[in-house]
């Protein structure tokens, strides 16, 4: 008669015990799944970041004339480069970039018809400020519905070769763009003002 209350109280001390233990193995788990998390945000804070894509603030705006002079009158077309948005991936053998060039163009008086075009650049630089790698491309814009204003988004990509080893410098690297304008474009720019013919 008194075996039964001593394994009772065995019993009892053993399912306690199997109870503190599945509590520790879960504290443990959380634990495991806590580190991983924390492992993860380290991995993604050593992740180089993106190169700098960027318009060129001189170089942003053109305005085409034709053979005449700057005058409102005169003027064929207009574009601005507007916004860039994208991301990029680093690989062993370099960084792919992929982003987006919004851009508007503005229909001048002197424009035949509803199509306009323009020349733009994409450059790659390296730390040391060489250009690496020059694209020239261009861009057109139709104009619709006698709207005076077109809107384009340019998806655009570039690569920039680049071993594992050197990754660490990807953020030093950039990609430029700008319209390509010629001089009397440039000096047109550096001396007039937005016409206001690319209000939205």
């Amino acid at each position: 008669m008194k075996k039964f209350p001593y394994l009772l109280v065995l019993i009892l001390l053993t399912a306690l015990s199997a109870c503190a233990s599945s509590d520790k193995e879960k504290d443990k788990d959380a634990e495991k799944e806590e580190e991983k998390k924390e492992e993860v945000v380290e991995e993604k804070k050593k992740l180089p970041i993106c190169p700098q894509v960027a318009i060129i603030r001189e170089l942003a705006t053109v305005r085409d004339y034709g053979d005449e002079k700057p005058d409102l009158e005169q003027l064929v077309s207009v574009s601005r480069m507007e916004s860039i948005e994208g991301d990029c991936e680093y690989k062993d053998e370099g960084i792919d970039i992929a982003f987006g060039l919004g851009m508007i163009a503005g229909k001048g008086p002197r424009l035949g018809g509803d199509h306009a075009s323009f020349s733009y650049f994409i450059a790659v630089v390296d730390p040391e400020q060489n250009i690496l790698n020059k694209d020239r491309m261009s861009v057109e814009f139709r104009f619709t519905d006698d709207k005076k204003i077109a809107e384009r988004m340019e998806r655009l990509h570039v690569f920039i070769p680049l071993g594992k080893d050197k990754h660490e410098t990807g953020p030093n690297y950039q990609v430029l763009l700008g319209f390509q304008l010629t001089q009397a474009q440039l000096d047109i720019v550096r001396a007039k003002e937005d016409e206001g013919l690319l209000k939205k």
